[in-house]
Order: C-alpha cells, then structure tokens, then sequence
C-alpha cells in the first residue's frame, strides 16, 4: 500500500454562501418555464443549449439534455451532450440528480444527491466510467456542517469530514480531507490523505508497482493536489464575492 500526505492551503467559503447561492440557483430554475422542449428564462429569452426531452419540467423522471446543437441557436457548450435526470427535487428534503454521457467508447454515469438544499448538510456522489480497457467505479460524501466546523476551529468528527474512493479491477484508491484554520486566521488548510492499493488476486503484484513507482506516483499526486488547489483559489474569492444579486443577475445574463 501507498499511503500520501499532503496540505494544501484554499481559499474559505464562508458557512452561509452555499445556502445563498442555491437559493438563487434553484429559484432561477424554477422561473424557467417549458414550452414544448424548450425551456424559457422569465423574460421569455430561451435557456440555450438545454432541452426537456422527456418528462414534466423539475419534476421526477424529467430528462433533460444539455450541450446538444440546438437547430435554431446553432450553439453547443460541450461536445458530447450530457443527459441530467430528476430523481427528486425537494427544496426542504432533497434533490437528486442523474446524469449521463457517452462518447466514442466511452459511458459515464453518475448519481449526485445534496439533503436539505435549503440548508445543505450532506453532499453524495457516485458514478462509473466505462472504456474499451475496462470500467471504474467512484464515490464521493462531503459531509457541509462538519466541514465547516473543523476549517473554522470547532469540535471536529472522528471521521473525515470529506472522503472520496475510486475502485479499479486493479486498485483501489481512497481520498480523506479534512479542513482546518490557516495559520493566519484568513483561510482553509486541507490535510488530505490519499491510499492506494492493490485489489484481489492483483494485490502482490500492485504492491511491488507501487514499491518500484511511489517516488514518481506521489510526486505526481502532489502536482496534481497543488493544480487542483491552485484553480479553487483562482475561482472560490470571485465567486463567493458576488451576493444574491450579483449572482442573480450573472445567471440571468447568460452565455
């Protein structure tokens, strides 16, 4: 087994913004209204590149596709359209979402699930990826009230506060963050800690290539934690500086 740890520094998000920011998402989602397959903003423009293709708007079983050529824009955001399914959406208990993609030999699936929008407590996600060379299984839980308490400084859970795992025929990798105050009081320091190890049959054989490639696989690791870092810091401020209004009027202005 390989075993990584690493602390990044990230820019905060503070505690009441997520719950804003959705507030506002999910009212400029419910403002929109379907005529036939489109989908239309309140002052009657058409939501781009977004289509019902089956279903009743916002409620269960609703599918949607995002990023498809559209006849009359002739516009895309993506190059492969994404399909997002409505599994619930309950502002007070939950929404639920299911999404998909396929593109060349490759399948995505995957499932996200956020209780309590109106005061979010629980982030889920899982998914699969399938390719010519095999599939992949992920998931990923963020647990929000105690994120918040261990990068403020409260009383922190035994467990990590985020954990994320991808599951390999070959490996299986595991991901635990958690957050705590930087040193000077202005921002977030994750300690994360990523394991990786061999799976079944497989395990001698993954444990001597880990042995002979742990050097240049934590390095790489470590790249890739400091990269990700760097564009959360990069987008978080900008974002989290924008109130209700500024964010209602960005989503209203579109592409």
């Amino acid at each position: 087994m390989l075993r990584i740890h690493h602390t990044v520094a990230l820019a905060p998000v503070p505690r009441p913004w997520p719950a804003d920011a959705l507030e506002v998402i999910r009212t400029q989602v419910e403002e929109t209204e379907a005529k036939g397959h489109r989908l239309l903003l309140p002052d009657g423009r058409p939501l781009r590149d977004v289509r019902l293709a089956e279903g009743r708007h916002l409620r269960p079983g609703a599918v949607y596709v995002v990023g498809e050529p559209d006849a009359e824009t002739a516009t895309t955001v993506g190059n492969t359209p994404v399909h997002i399914t409505i599994v619930t959406w309950d502002r007070r208990r939950a929404v639920r979402l299911s999404l998909s993609l396929t593109d060349a030999d490759t399948h995505v699936t995957a499932d996200i699930a956020l209780t309590s929008p109106d005061r979010p407590r629980l982030l889920e996600a899982s998914g699969r990826v399938r390719t010519a060379g095999g599939a992949a299984r992920g998931r990923a839980r963020v647990r929000l009230d105690d994120w918040w308490s261990a990068a403020e400084g409260g009383r922190t859970s035994p467990t990590a506060p985020a954990t994320a795992g991808l599951d390999h025929r070959l490996l299986r990798a595991e991901l635990r963050a958690v957050p705590r105050p930087s040193p000077d009081g202005e921002g977030w320091e994750a300690h994360i800690t990523i394991s990786l190890r061999g799976r079944s049959l497989l395990r001698p054989l993954a444990a001597v290539v880990l042995a002979l490639t742990g050097r240049w696989t934590r390095r790489a690791i470590v790249r890739q934690l400091d990269s990700s870092a760097e564009r959360w810091n990069a987008a978080v401020p900008s974002l989290t500086a924008m109130d209700a209004e500024h964010l209602r009027r960005a989503l209203s202005s579109g592409p």
